[in-house]
C-alpha cells in the first residue's frame, strides 16, 4: 500500500508507557499529540505479559516504547509478518535493540535523537568548566571552613586550549560550537564525517582516537554505545593523554572503561574527570570516583529540561506517525531495513507532513 492511499483515521498507535515506579511521565498527552492531530487512534497498553503484547501488536500500525522493555522476539510478529510496521524508542540510545532481527523482519526502528542536544551539550560544558576551575575541590574546602590558595596550579587557561570530541553528531557539533565560543581549538574524530563538512563547524578532523588523546586538554566522547564503542576510552587511551588533561563523559557509561579511568586518576595519568554516566547505574556508593576531589559527578540527567522532555515525548509520537503513514522516520536507526521493509516516502518535517495530509 502506497503512503498516499493510507487513511490516517484507520490507523492505531500503541503506546508502551513507563513501568511502575517511573515518575517521569504520568500524562501521555504529548506522546499522543501527533496521532490525534491527524485523526489516528492512540492506545495506551495496559497488559503485562509477552502474550498480551503480541495480541496487542496484531491490531496496531506502529508501537512506541518509553521506559518499557521490548523483547527482540516481538519483531517476528511485526514488519513483514504483521500489521505493526515499526517501533519508536524513547531517548538517544538503542544498545538494547536487536537491529539485525528488526532488519530481517522488515521492522522500521527509530528513536528520538536530538531532543536533548542543547541540554547534553550544556551539561558537557558544565563539567568542563567545573573541572577546568577545580570547582569540586574548592567548593568542598570552603564549605569545610578552609580558605587558601595552596592548590590552584596547574589550572587551565581555556582560551587556545584544545577540546577533543569523539563523535561529531548532533550533540558533538553542539559541544564544538560552545567550545569555540570559549576561544578553544576544537578537534574531532568521526570516521563518518568528512573534513570538508567539519570545516563548516570550525572543527579539525583527525584520523584516530589516539590523536584526540594525545592532543586534547579536554576529551569528550559523544557516541552511541555499540560493540565498537564499548570501552573505546580505556587504559591505552589514558596512557596517551596529557597529565593535565580531563575526561568529560555525558554519552554512555560503558564507552569508558571505568576501572581504567580510576587507575589513571589514582596514578595521576590525567588531571580529573567530569561524569554524568557510569558503567553501573545507579552508581555503587562505594565507587572510588565518588570520593575523588578532582571528579565531578551528576546522575545521568544531562538530557533533561522541561522543554526537552516535552519535545522528546511529542517527537516520539511524530516518528510513530511517520512510520504508520508510510514515511521513513527522521531518526532511522536501522537503515538496512530499506532493503527489507518495502517502499516508503522520504522523511519530511512534521509541519510539511501535516501540509501534505491537508491538516
Amino acid at each position: 500500500m502506497s503512503p498516499e492511499s493510507i487513511d490516517p483515521k484507520n490507523l492505531r498507535v500503541l503506546f508502551l508507557g513507563p513501568r511502575r515506579g517511573d515518575t517521569h511521565t504520568n500524562d501521555f498527552e504529548p506522546q499522543g499529540r501527533a496521532a490525534r492531530s491527524v485523526g489516528a487512534e492512540f492506545v495506551v497498553y495496559d497488559g503485562e505479559s509477552d502474550g498480551e503484547l503480541i495480541e496487542a501488536l496484531k491490531d496496531v500500525d506502529v508501537v512506541m516504547a518509553q521506559g518499557h522493555g521490548f523483547s527482540p522476539e516481538m519483531f517476528s510478529e511485526m514488519g513483514n509478518n504483521g500489521r505493526c510496521k515499526g517501533l519508536v524508542s524513547f531517548g538517544h540510545g538503542y544498545d538494547t535493540m536487536d537491529l539485525e532481527s528488526a532488519v530481517k523482519n522488515g521492522v522500521v526502528l527509530s528513536n528520538t535523537a536530538s531532543f536533548g542536544t542543547e541540554e547534553v551539550s550544556n551539561q558537557t560544558m558544565l563539567h568542563f568548566l567545573v573541572c577546568s576551575r577545580k570547582f569540586v575541590f574548592h567548593d568542598k574546602m570552603v564549605k569545610n571552613g578552609g580558605w587558601n590558595r595552596d592548590h590552584l596550579a596547574p589550572m587551565g587557561h581555556i582560551v587556545a586550549e584544545t577540546f577533543g570530541i569523539i563523535g561529531l553528531g548532533n550533540i558533538g557539533r553542539a559541544v564544538a560550537r560552545k567550545a569555540l565560543a570559549f576561544g578553544m581549538k576544537v578537534i574531532a574524530y568521526d570516521p563518518f564525517v568528512s573534513s570538508w563538512d567539519a570545516k563548516e563547524y570550525g572543527v579539525e578532523i583527525v584520523t584516530t582516537p589516539q590523536e584526540i588523546a594525545r592532543r586534547s586538554d579536554y576529551v569528550s566522547p559523544h557516541v552511541y554505545l555499540t560493540d565498537a564503542t564499548h570501552h573505546m576510552v580505556g587504559a591505552e587511551f589514558f596512557d596517551l593523554m596529557k597529565p593535565t588533561a580531563y575526561l568529560i563523559n555525558c554519552s554512555r557509561g560503558p564507552v569508558v572503561d571505568e576501572l581504567a579511568l580510576i587507575d589513571a586518576l589514582n596514578q595521576k595519568k590525567i588531571a580529573g574527570a567530569g561524569l554524568d554516566v557510569f558503567e553501573q547505574e545507579p552508581i555503587d556508593p562505594e565507587n572510588p570516583l565518588l570520593k575523588m576531589d578532582n571528579v565531578s559527578v551528576t546522575n545521568h540527567y544531562a538530557s533533561y529540561s522541561e522543554v526537552a522532555w516535552d519535545r522528546a515525548n511529542s517527537q516520539l509520537g511524530e516518528e510513530a506517525m511517520r512510520i504508520a503513514l508510510g514515511y521513513w522516520p527522521m531518526s532511522l536507526i536501522n537503515p538496512d531495513v530499506r532493503s527489507t521493509g518495502g517502499l516508503r516516502n522520504w522523511a519530511v518535517s512534521w509541519e510539511v507532513m501535516l501540509a501534505e495530509l491537508g491538516k
